[in-house]
């Protein structure tokens, strides 16, 4: 089968092959990320940040389960191979709880900075400082004990549950400049590649998903490889590829032969896909090997066609893609969503082009919002789906479907959303490693503050959006500066208009270039004239509509009934529970496209300060109802939705159905050794 994607190759998605000359030179990605903190939210995403930090699970989550409050990274004391009593008192295996740590203390430390929350910091600042006095004993950051360490067979997790704890590790050190955690992490990974270098770590037997999770570990050398500029760091990340790429284990959608075939559809888990987005570009830019090039090509090929329409990384066997195109009526996984995010991050800073922000965009502010309660989040559900009329079955993949503070399969995908929102936010703002630029990738209420040219700039981003098609970048430098702000055009714009005194502005595709000298004071005022638009799901044969960067759905009005309570295995009362969220109506589930309908959009009364549990915008039109009498509706975004119609059919044929795949826990593939 034969995918047509090639303009997606045309719209942006350039390479930047800067490898150095001089062999003692190491080569400098094109594209610079902010350091954690520099960007900072306002608005809509700093309350969201807040109110999930102090009313929902993100701050609460070592009173929903013992696994992330074990300190085991300090501890040191686990075995490989080995079950425990984890989450929700259930057998699993001891790396989970590795990366379950790991997740939460990335999601603390990240809401932490980002909201100026001194309590937060202060608890995270515990956490790094017995990290380090056991660090400093051992010269190895991860959960397992001297004598079983860097294991080499079985389930194991290392590479991954140590890369989760360092990507909190790192944005403390990017946040507080402490030098002896950056110096602890790369003493740690020079110990662990050196290691597993010197034979196998992906070549193990009887190797699980814990293990390929391992693909994970290029986030920690890349960052390394950024803050040091270290040739260690090239060599490991290829070494970690090479290694992945050479045996067929498990999970291996990702290795280098299969990536260069463009058609080869992806089968295997979603998230352990979405982890490892970035690593044929990065290797590219290290090599110049062609190689990995075309595997580079084929990312945003593949992703397009396993993306829904709302943004979601497709799930549609449980948890693995098993080869099916994105639909309305396929799960995503929240996983796949987070990890996606954070990889895509990683593709600009090496390649450059707009489809990472594209599917970012909409991925965080359709799918990933509605997959959360609102305003605070107290359960999210672990596979989503754009069409959903009820999420009320205890037995549906053994729980997936059902919003949940931890569910039964694994704790991870809750922990995952607490980092969604950090992701999108640290994507926001890049800097140009060759000239003096500053590219807005990413938009939403917030605070840029960096140095261009050794001048300290600040730039406000004054904005409701995706709320709003209009933007407004107060810049603010210590001095005069020249600089070029490079600005990412949105999908479903029109002809945008720029208003920015004394600048100079000109439409580069889907970029904006704004070139002046700025002085404080000056602004560039931007309106993106969002557009309606109709686009149609990969099989042709159902619709939804767009506005912007939003999907828009027909919500059903739903009622939540509490499930069970949590409480963690030592007894510890969370405040938190599992439900069953039901319909009080479904009007506008049989609905149809209507060829001949014109959408609007129409500003919504808004009745609460949060935009998601009250949305101020909606399109307005008609559908066609089951006996073909035209019905006018008003849409709203997919990410306030908990129930809801999103894509519609096209024709008269029945609309698509919740596949039902009844599995209790003893039949959970997660949960079976």
């Amino acid at each position: 089968m034969k995918f047509p994607f090639a303009g997606l190759l045309a719209a942006g998605f350039v390479f930047f092959n800067l490898i150095a000359n001089a062999a003692d030179t190491a080569p400098v990605p094109p594209f610079t990320p902010m350091p954690v903190g520099a960007v900072k939210p306002q608005g809509w995403m700093r309350a969201q940040l807040a109110a999930d930090l102090h009313e929902g699970i993100l701050g609460a989550y070592d009173r929903i389960s013992d696994n992330v409050s074990s300190d085991l990274f300090a501890a040191q004391s686990r075995q490989p191979g080995t079950k425990v009593l984890g989450n929700r008192g259930l057998q699993e295996k001891a790396w989970w709880a590795g990366e379950h740590e790991g997740y939460w203390m990335s999601a603390l430390v990240r809401a932490a900075i980002l909201t100026d929350d001194k309590p937060t910091l202060e608890r995270v600042s515990a956490w790094v400082e017995k990290i380090l006095a056991a660090s400093e004993k051992t010269g190895y950051i991860g959960i397992y004990d001297e004598q079983t360490r860097f294991p080499a067979k079985g389930f194991d997790g290392e590479l991954w549950t140590q890369s989760r704890a360092f990507e909190a590790l790192l944005a403390w050190y990017e946040f507080s400049g402490d030098k002896r955690v950056l110096k602890a992490v790369e003493q740690s990974v020079h110990k662990t590649v050196d290691h597993y270098r010197s034979s196998t770590y992906f070549g193990r037997e009887k190797i699980d998903g814990g293990g390929t999770h391992g693909v994970g570990y290029m986030d920690t050398i890349e960052w390394l490889y950024r803050l040091t500029h270290d040739h260690y760091y090239a060599d490991a990340a290829t070494w970690l590829y090479s290694d992945y790429s050479g045996y067929e284990t498990m999970f291996t959608d990702l290795h280098l032969k299969k990536m260069t075939d463009v058609n080869m559809l992806w089968q295997d888990h979603t998230p352990h896909v979405a982890e490892a987005l970035a690593m044929p570009g990065i290797c590219y830019f290290l090599t110049g090997d062609a190689k990995y090039k075309t595997a580079a090509e084929n990312v945003p090929v593949k992703l397009a066609r396993h993306t829904n329409p709302g943004g979601s990384f497709i799930a549609g066997k449980v948890e693995a893609i098993a080869g099916v195109l994105g639909g309305g009526g396929e799960a995503g996984e929240y996983c796949a969503m987070t990890e996606g995010i954070g990889s895509l991050n990683k593709i600009f800073a090496y390649e450059g082009g707009v489809f990472s922000a594209d599917w970012s965009e909409r991925c965080a502010l359709n799918a990933a919002q509605g997959a959360r309660f609102h305003p605070a989040n107290k359960a999210v559900i672990y596979l989503s789906r754009d069409n959903r009329a009820s999420a009320d079955d205890p037995k549906q993949l053994a729980g997936r479907e059902l919003f949940s503070a931890s569910h039964t399969a694994a704790a991870c995908c809750t922990l995952t959303a607490m980092r969604l929102l950090p992701n999108y936010i640290e994507g926001m703002w890049f800097q140009s490693s060759q000239r003096p630029e500053l590219w807005a990738r990413l938009y939403g209420p917030s605070t840029l503050d960096t140095t261009v040219g050794g001048v300290k700039i600040s730039v406000e981003q004054v904005t409701e959006f995706p709320f709003s098609d209009r933007v407004v970048l107060k810049v603010n430098p210590e001095k005069p500066v020249v600089v070029d702000f490079v600005l990412r055009v949105p999908p479903n714009c029109g002809e945008p208009e720029v208003k920015a005194a004394g600048a100079t502005v000109k439409r580069d595709g889907r970029y904006l270039r704004v070139s002046k000298t700025w002085q404080a004071g000056d602004e560039i005022a931007v309106n993106f004239k969002f557009q309606v638009a109709r686009q149609t799901q990969l099989d042709g044969k159902q619709a939804c509509y767009q506005w912007g960067p939003f999907v828009f759905a027909r919500a059903f009005p739903a009622k939540e009934e509490v499930l069970k309570n949590i409480t963690s295995v030592s007894g510890k009362v969370s405040g938190f529970s599992e439900y069953l969220v039901r319909p009080e109506s479904t009007e506008g589930d049989d609905w149809r496209i209507d060829p001949s309908a014109q959408f609007e959009k129409v500003s919504l009364p808004s009745k609460q300060s949060d935009p998601w549990a009250s949305p101020t915008v909606g399109l307005k039109g008609k559908f066609l109802d089951a006996n073909g009498k035209s019905v006018e509706a008003t849409l709203v975004p997919l990410g306030s939705t908990l129930l809801r119609r999103t894509t519609f059919p096209l024709t008269a044929a029945k609309a698509d159905q919740k596949k039902q795949t009844i599995m209790d826990t003893a039949q959970d593939p997660m949960r079976k050794y």
